[in-house]
């Protein structure tokens, strides 16, 4: 039932109302409200969200009002911690966190002192459980697992910036010339998604949870992700290599 209060008439559902409002020269005046996913107007913020919630779920959420570019982002948006809280907890430093991505990206970054963990060795460790390569590339040795740490000096100035030797990348700091060489990006990709029909491949596990989070391959369900994450990454790791 929709109440139109300038006219003080009563309609039956809201697409009724929706026409009075747009054909009525009594509401000619009134605030356009425009559709950002198709070509209808409407005369009250109310009206086009009725309109959202019911011709398009799938990019907008009705809880925030907001509309979204496409169905993934408004997933992502879902999944985030405005609408599930930080219900995972790191199990070392019981800092929480909305996904097990979030987790892992956490531990990933060797920010964690009281777990001692970083990418290597998640890596390794990943590396170990993975004894058949579902997840993982077969390889002879893993990514920046050797005790060697690769540091730029001096030398990498040009005259004009620090430049990367790997891929000229240039950086104002030697600071940051060293933080890009101990990220990732020139590490060779470890991680593959155990779909057979799929086969993505990521630098890091928490590209590959992000991924599978996703549900697009439909390997584990968004909510089993995240329960199993909350029983410890080697628990999570392990219900992605059974299947």
């Amino acid at each position: 039932m929709a109440y139109c209060n300038p006219c003080n008439r009563t309609f039956p559902h809201w697409e009724a109302y929706n026409q009075h409002i747009q054909n009525s020269p009594a509401h000619r005046s009134y605030e356009v409200h425009e559709c950002q996913l198709c070509d209808r107007d409407f005369y009250s913020e109310q009206s086009r969200h009725q309109h959202y919630s019911s011709s398009h779920r799938s990019r907008y959420c009705v809880d925030c009002k907001r509309v979204f570019m496409n169905e993934n982002n408004l997933m992502q948006h879902l999944h985030s911690r405005t609408h599930v809280g930080a219900s995972i907890q790191c199990p070392w430093c019981k800092v929480g966190f909305a996904t097990a991505s979030g987790v892992t990206i956490h531990l990933e970054s060797g920010t964690c002192t009281a777990s001692g963990l970083n990418r290597q060795k998640i890596n390794h460790m990943v590396h170990k459980l993975d004894r058949n390569n579902v997840i993982t590339r077969p390889m002879i040795t893993l990514p920046g697992y050797a005790n060697v740490e690769t540091i730029a000096t001096e030398r990498a100035w040009n005259g004009q910036a620090y430049e990367c030797y790997l891929c000229t990348r240039q950086f104002t700091s030697l600071n940051g010339l060293n933080n890009h060489i101990k990220s990732p990006v020139h590490e060779q990709n470890l991680y593959r998604c155990p779909n057979l029909s799929c086969r993505r491949e990521y630098k890091l596990l928490s590209g590959l949870v992000q991924h599978v989070e996703s549900e697009s391959c439909g390997v584990m369900r968004f909510g089993m992700v995240q329960s199993q994450a909350r029983s410890g990454i080697q628990n999570m790791v392990g219900r992605m290599i059974a299947g």
